[in-house]
């Protein structure tokens, strides 16, 4: 009995292994804890957030619930998966939910002043501000996260073409980019190549406008309009959405931030503005991985962030590719241990010998290759594990065990 419960343990971590999506969702939930509430964390940098219509219908106060709570305390309830919100306190039990009580942290302040709300939590979207599923969709369109005000959008209502890239990009709307409106310096130069759709093809670009940086997002459950048609690509939702594929990793998202220039360094915005490059401000703008990087923070510009509200932008690990790269990371070693605790004491010894036997001789394989210089080709890779295989083999025909 045990051993074929080991075996199923292993087929449902190669299930996992083989399934993007599947990764991506689990990833979003395995960096939040399913089950203690997150309010004592105060306003957490960012988490997987729920809103439940059971508790709190359309016309009264938006609020949002953690994971614990959707789980614990709204278990069999209508909940709306919201993916990950920035800067957000559980509201679960507090004033806005009447007598009902968070079962995980029941004492906990009237509100939190300074979550921000918006249409998603009465599980509505895009500048459409449609259901997502959508019954009267036929198409069953995708939809893309703006990364400033976290608002979804079928690409339809982007006001430009849907940029297509192996390489993660980011998104924000056209909405955010005119109460944001220092980023158009910035798109000019950083972000993809613009490309709008036939309504928008005669609009022209006057110049460099005074720009004033005003954007608050929805506070306390007022919505602010869109200007565009929305703007959202595919990124790893909970409601069905899929996400833009990540192809870097976390190091070297990690690796990028060096690149910031110290306060003391020239402006960037202004060098950029110097230039005279301009881009049409219409439609979404799709930036590549690295762009946050580029943002000048020297004192003026870091004083104009934080009056438009977006100064998260210079924090790379508020990427939403950084929170699942710590839950995946999380997600591999829960998985390791549930398929290890399926197992008995010897098998469990032997997985680890053997891991840390393979681990010392691709070490000792790599270093080679480092001290002659030599290019690690993919038929090097292929042979060494072939014959790492026959080692095992012949190995396990002589009877080898380990013992503790």
């Amino acid at each position: 009995m045990a051993v074929n419960e080991g075996k199923e343990a292993a087929l449902s971590l190669v299930d996992v292994a083989e399934d993007e999506e599947l990764r991506e969702a689990l990833a979003v939930l395995a960096g939040s804890d399913p089950n203690q509430c997150s309010y004592q964390q105060g306003y957490v940098k960012r988490q997987a957030v729920f809103a439940c219509s059971t508790c709190t219908s359309e016309g009264m106060e938006p609020t949002g619930v953690c994971l614990a709570c959707a789980n614990h305390c709204h278990d069999g309830h209508d909940i709306f998966e919201l993916y990950t919100k920035r800067n957000f306190r559980c509201d679960c039990g507090n004033r806005k939910f009447g007598s009902f009580k968070c079962k995980l942290s029941p004492e906990k302040d009237g509100q939190n002043s300074k979550n921000l709300y918006n249409h998603n939590y009465f599980g509505r979207y895009c500048s459409c501000d449609r259901p997502y599923p959508d019954d009267d969709d036929q198409v069953g369109e995708e939809m893309i996260q703006c990364i400033l005000c976290e608002d979804w959008y079928h690409s339809k209502h982007l006001g430009c073409a849907v940029v297509d890239s192996e390489e993660l990009l980011e998104m924000v709307c056209e909405s955010c980019m005119n109460r944001a409106p220092l980023l158009w310096t910035y798109a000019a130069y950083f972000a993809t190549s613009p490309v709008t759709s036939k309504e928008d093809e005669d609009v022209t670009v006057v110049g460099d406008e005074e720009e004033k940086e005003t954007l608050h997002p929805y506070r306390n459950g007022h919505d602010v309009p869109s200007t565009s048609q929305g703007c959202q690509k595919e990124q790893p939702t909970l409601n069905g959405t899929r996400a833009i594929s990540h192809k870097r990793t976390h190091e070297e998202m990690e690796s990028t931030s060096s690149a910031c220039e110290s306060e003391n360094s020239p402006c960037k915005l202004k060098e950029l503005k110097a230039k005279g490059l301009v881009r049409p401000r219409v439609g979404a703008v799709f930036w590549p991985y690295c762009w946050r990087s580029k943002l000048c923070t020297c004192t003026s510009c870091k004083r104009v962030y934080v009056e438009a509200g977006v100064q998260f932008l210079l924090d790379e690990s508020d990427t939403v590719l950084a929170y699942e790269n710590r839950g995946k990371a999380l997600l591999r070693e829960d998985l390791l241990m549930s398929c290890l605790n399926s197992l008995d004491r010897v098998q469990q010894l032997e997985i680890i010998y053997q891991y840390n036997d393979m681990k010392a001789e691709l070490h000792a394989f790599l270093r080679e290759f480092a001290d002659q210089g030599k290019e690690v080709t993919p038929e090097a890779i292929r042979t060494f594990f072939e014959e790492l295989q026959a080692r095992k083999r012949r190995r396990s025909s002589t009877g080898q065990y380990y013992c503790s």
